[in-house]
């Protein structure tokens, strides 16, 4: 049996396993520990992480933050509900349950669960680290925000059976810090304040360690806490421009260097699309163009 370690983030996600005695991070294809949260519905494929960032789509079937959204019954009780708009996908309460619209208003239309897109990061971990042992992985322990609520916890054990893992246990991420940072100072007798400063929650945690034993005393966060949009995206560059506001740069995540797509689509190197919202009085409205529709109208 294999089992590994799952930190399932807001903005990035990671997995690890023990090797030869110690915790080795699993490197993903693109030769960082980390990937993006993110699930891209580009037809015929559902890609995760940074191939979905580079997935030529409608950017509403882009989706993210499943972990700001996992467990809640309806829209308006998020906690950051009045910044809904800054997402770029489209979010709906159906069944008593908060969650995504993909390809909204069209024949494809389809309602997904925070779980589901949850599950979909899962599996992607779960392969990676399938193809660097060559053998099957059965179960997983996963780190959660020290403040999840009860329902928050309940979706995420179920996403975890859906990317089919054994939940071996789920582990608050304060205290997985502190173990962390525990086994490797070998601290003995002493009372220590965790902050474990995510992409999209705050924990904060006194843990008091008697020679191996270690008990958390206290636990306080913010699990709304973080980027919105997420990091990743907040390095694009953007031009405004009647009444829309154009992504137009920011890191080519195959190469991870700063580029300029603008530049790029109009030299013809590179076939693309462009997102921009539209300033409206219910918010942001996502759409797209190509190098060659109105692109121009920006050069004029």
């Amino acid at each position: 049996m294999v089992y590994i370690g799952i930190d399932l983030g807001t903005t990035y996600s990671c997995v690890s396993i023990i090797e030869d005695g110690k915790p080795v991070a699993i490197i993903s294809e693109d030769g960082k520990p980390t990937i993006p949260s993110v699930v891209a519905y580009c037809e015929p494929e559902i890609l995760v992480g940074n191939p979905g960032l580079m997935c030529n789509t409608d950017v509403t079937n882009i989706l993210y933050d499943s972990k700001r959204l996992i467990g809640w019954k309806f829209l308006h009780d998020l906690p950051n509900a009045e910044s809904r708009q800054l997402w770029t996908f489209n979010v709906d309460t159906r069944n008593s349950k908060a969650g995504y619209v993909l390809s909204k208003g069209t024949a494809k239309e389809k309602f997904l669960k925070p779980e589901e897109i949850s599950a979909k990061i899962l599996k992607k971990l779960k392969a990676n680290v399938e193809k660097y042992l060559s053998t099957k992985v059965t179960g997983a322990v996963v780190a959660v925000p020290a403040l999840f609520q009860e329902n928050q916890i309940v979706a995420t054990k179920r996403a975890v059976e859906l990317a089919g893992l054994e939940l071996k246990y789920l582990l608050e991420e304060p205290i997985s810090a502190a173990i962390a940072y525990n086994h490797k100072k070998k601290f003995e007798n002493s009372k220590i304040l965790i902050f474990d400063f995510g992409g999209g929650t705050l924990d904060i945690s006194i843990a008091e360690i008697k020679g191996k034993n270690l008990e958390v005393k206290a636990v306080d966060g913010d699990t709304q806490l973080g980027p919105d949009p997420p990091e990743w995206r907040n390095d694009a560059s953007v031009a405004y421009f009647k009444d829309k506001l154009y992504y137009l740069g920011g890191y080519d995540f195959e190469t991870w260097k700063n580029t300029n797509l603008a530049d790029l689509s109009m030299d013809g190197i590179v076939e693309t699309y462009f997102y921009y919202q539209t300033m409206n009085g219910n918010g942001l409205k996502s759409e797209r163009f190509q190098k060659d529709d109105t692109f121009s109208e920006l050069y004029h």
